[in-house]
């Protein structure tokens, strides 16, 4: 292996921050240096952060790593190689051991953990050990004997995974409690490159540092951590030729070495490129971009709804791909400028109108008053809502009706839903509250993204998605095994008897020529909840791991899955429930990080499908490829058979 100059100053740099910036104190951070980083040490000082009783639940914790990663290429197992390996004597330390090791500092001291690895495979493993006259590769390949199938395993026995914190509500799809925590609920991770990437560091006694590690920290510096979160380090960090730096993790929305989750914004901004006289928003029909929807243009996003406007400008049907728009000006064209803008969208489009039926009686006089009161709102978060008369009721997607002691129920009139026989929401609101306001509100976004499709024909036909119990055949301590049962996606629905005690996974097999990015979702049409059941991409300006590789397949709930399996109810009150898994499939990293919702109903009620380096860069897709698959899930409560 290469001798490396840059993770000792990049350590070096990383306590300096913790220190001089953040204030921490010395003796509240372990540090090892050359001879010290042994595998021993390493793994003891996972432990000591275990055992620590000074930490509180939930206190932050940052574990830091700049040195060699290696990948065993027989089974893809990524390592973290000590400065003590001795090929098949003394072993690098693999990835499982690393996940057991912080899911026990997991269990004791709770999820506010980020990981960030400078190393070649912090995400992936290594193809290559090139070297250059002016960098240096963080990574090498190992044999499988340097990596034995038991080795620690006695670390995994002794660190179970801990329970799943995701809260139930009336949501028909969830994660499923007890189940592994690692990658994607245990910590967050903030990797230096890609897969199929190698991880550098600039040789030289002066500049020799990790240049992801270097970049990050120049972010840090410029931007208090309270004021992003961890998804928005790779759109605000400064571009790194060759890498890739990844973030991954369940809790990636949430405030830089803080549990908070910052509250989503309502606007939407996308990067505008003049060339040609044509203006390129760098956003699509993927996005839910549709026709009518307005943007104002900004120099940059610093000054944006602060600066004067550049103007404003709007999409149109035929100009709408799918990821990118030609946007035309409204009224004065805006004028040039400089590389590129940013839009923020300030109205939406045409076809996001919100079609609701008040039976016209003097009861709903007040009900009335406050849904035009709500339809004479405008801006970028307010789909559009419109009241229809009794003749066009088959054209609306929801039916408010109050009854004499002013408390509102809700008729289902989603044709998507009613064919399943699901046609009133479990819910009653006094419409002398606020909730109608925010009722009305995630209804339109619900129903919009809902049916936002996105026609395919050859994702439709070349992929297949299976869905089925899972029964667990073996818990060895470190995870829980589970064996798949019969796929019960048929004739294009997902239809079952809800057993409480039995968990559910999926599997997702990509028969297209393409690599492609896959979202998942769950729509729980019974509180207006959209729930995320794969990680959505917030914006970067990098490239991200394709999720899903042409002739493969992916395992969710079961498998090498890090996403738990999922748990199902039908909610009270109800003797069936209807949801949705809608899957995008992307050959572009799209920003879906806007969709998901809670339920907007203040009660809770349980039930329903409730609550997871060498640079050789991916073959660029055949062609721009987009497309989504929209699966009804109907869920009944389980009859009791008398004897």
């Amino acid at each position: 292996m290469t001798r490396l100059r840059g993770a000792v100053p990049d350590a070096d740099a990383m306590n300096n921050y913790l220190q001089t910036d953040l204030k921490v104190p010395p003796d509240q951070i372990t540090n090892l240096r050359n001879e010290e980083a042994t595998r021993s040490n390493i793994i003891a000082a996972f432990q000591g952060l275990r055992d620590d009783r000074r930490i509180k639940h939930q206190d932050p914790i940052l574990i830091y790593y700049a040195g060699h990663g290696g990948e065993v290429p027989s089974n893809n197992t990524q390592t973290l190689i000590p400065i003590d390996y001795v090929a098949e004597k003394i072993h690098p330390i693999p990835d499982r051991t690393v996940a057991a090791l912080i899911n026990g500092i997991s269990t004791k001291h709770g999820n506010n953990i980020t990981v960030i690895l400078d190393c070649c495979h912090s995400g992936s493993g290594t193809r290559g050990d090139e070297e250059t006259d002016e960098t240096t590769v963080r990574g090498c390949e190992l044999s499988p004997n340097d990596v034995p199938e038991d080795l620690d395993e006695h670390i995994c026995k002794e660190n179970p995974e801990p329970e799943a914190t995701t809260e139930a509500g009336t949501r028909g799809l969830g994660f499923a409690k007890g189940f592994a925590m690692k990658d994607m609920n245990s910590h967050v991770l903030l990797a230096a490159c890609g897969a199929g990437e190698l991880a550098l560091e600039d040789k030289g006694p002066e500049k020799a540092h990790g240049r992801f590690t270097a970049a990050l920290l120049e972010l840090l510096r410029a931007v208090a951590p309270d004021q992003i979160t961890y998804a928005d380090v790779l759109s605000k960090m400064r571009r790194i030729d060759g890498q890739n730096p990844q973030c991954e993790g369940y809790y990636r929305d949430r405030i830089l070495f803080d549990s908070k989750v910052r509250p989503p914004t309502s606007r939407r901004s996308y990067e505008v490129k003049l060339k040609n006289n044509k203006y390129t928003l760098e956003g699509g029909r993927a996005h839910g971009i549709t026709d009518g929807a307005e943007f104002t243009l900004y120099r940059n996003r610093e000054v944006a709804l602060v600066e004067e406007p550049l103007g404003v400008m709007i999409a149109k049907g035929t100009k709408i791909k799918p990821f990118t728009t030609i946007l035309e000006p409204v009224g004065k064209a805006p004028g040039a400028f400089e590389n590129s803008a940013i839009a923020i969208q300030t109205k939406a489009g045409a076809s996001e109108d919100l079609l609701i039926y008040v039976p016209l009686e003097s009861k709903h006089m007040p009900l009335f008053k406050a849904i035009e009161e709500e339809m004479s709102e405008t801006g970028p978060d307010l789909c559009r809502i419109k009241l229809v008369d009794e003749a066009e009721r088959d054209k609306a997607k929801l039916e408010i009706v109050a009854d004499r002691e002013n408390q509102l129920t809700f008729k289902v009139l989603e044709k998507q839903a009613t064919e399943h026989g699901f046609t009133r929401m479990p819910h009653v609101v006094d419409t002398k509250t606020d909730d109608l306001h925010h009722i009305l509100r995630a209804a339109s976004h619900y129903h919009f993204h809902l049916n936002l499709n996105q026609p395919n024909n050859k994702i439709k036909d070349s992929i297949e998605i299976q869905f089925f119990p899972l029964t667990e055949v073996y818990n060895d301590g470190e995870k829980v095994y589970y064996s798949p049962g019969d796929n019960m996606h048929r004739g294009g629905r997902i239809e079952y008897e809800v057993d409480k005690d039995t968990k559910y996974g999926m599997k997702i097999t990509n028969n297209t020529p393409w690599d492609l990015h896959l979202y998942a979702f769950y729509f729980e049409h019974a509180d207006f909840s959209i729930t995320t059941l794969t990680e959505v991409d917030a914006q970067t300006c990098y490239d991200i791991d394709y999720s899903l590789k042409k002739d493969s397949a992916v395992e969710i709930g079961y498998g090498d899955s890090s996403i738990p399996p999922f748990e199902c109810g039908v909610p009270q009150g109800l003797d069936l429930t209807i949801g949705f898994l809608k899957v995008y499939f992307t050959s572009q990293a799209v920003d879906l990080s806007h969709v998901p919702q809670t339920t907007p109903f203040s009660e809770t009620r349980m039930g329903g499908m409730m609550e997871s380096r060498g640079f050789i860069p991916p073959a660029p897709s055949a062609r721009v490829v987009c497309g989504t698959v929209l699966i009804p899930v109907i869920q009944k409560r389980k009859q009791k058979h008398r004897d």
